[in-house]
């Protein structure tokens, strides 16, 4: 199947037999690929820490139940957020992806959503989806074109339903069950498809 030019805005979603154990049954949201590299960052999983972990001043009951995501291997004390629609509208730095998903290359924009009297004021159904990210996944001009040769990746126009995960441990069967026809034969069975 044909690829797009640009990856951004998909899933790359890791195949059986992915040996690196930075991506080993992942999907990796792109937040950009163009002729100067790739980067994106891994949804389905998640780390031992919370906000209230890696922001002090967030060291609250609401921070210490959101969950931080390992981004990737690259740059894991950078902090960056994927989020839904927000109350009052995107920031003047987030980037919409895919509709539904933005982007937030830092925190600080978002701080104010897990300050409980804040996060208290907004009504349930308009109260935002916040995934917050260590690190990153990254690779230099041409690498990512040369991995999807070599079959390391399938890829999946990106949506905020596998995103935003309920449970982000199955994001990686639920992506190759949404990219159909053998992969859903693979996520159900967990049968590696390089031994066909």
């Amino acid at each position: 199947m044909e690829q797009p030019e640009s990856l951004k805005g998909h899933f790359l979603i890791s195949e059986s037999n992915m040996m690196d154990p930075n991506f080993r049954q992942t999907v990796v949201f792109m937040i950009e690929h163009n002729e100067e590299g790739a980067f994106g960052l891994v949804v389905n999983r998640k780390s031992d820490l919370t906000v209230a972990d890696i922001i002090p001043e967030l060291a609250n009951d609401l921070g210490a139940s959101r969950a931080v995501y390992v981004g990737g291997p690259v740059q894991q004390e950078l902090v960056s957020a994927l989020h839904s629609s927000l109350p009052d509208g995107p920031s003047t730095t987030a980037q919409e992806i895919v509709p539904g998903v933005f982007f937030e290359p830092g925190f600080r924009q978002l701080q104010k959503f897990f300050e409980p009297e804040i996060w208290e004021s907004i009504p349930l159904e308009d109260r935002p989806v916040i995934h917050t990210f260590l690190g990153y996944s990254g690779w230099a001009p041409g690498q990512l074109e040369e991995e999807m040769k070599s079959g390391a990746w399938v890829t999946l126009k990106g949506r905020p339903k596998i995103v935003f995960h309920e449970n982000p441990e199955q994001g990686w069967r639920d992506a190759l069950r949404a990219k159909g026809g053998i992969y859903r034969i693979f996520a159900d069975s967990n049968q590696d498809p390089s031994l066909n």
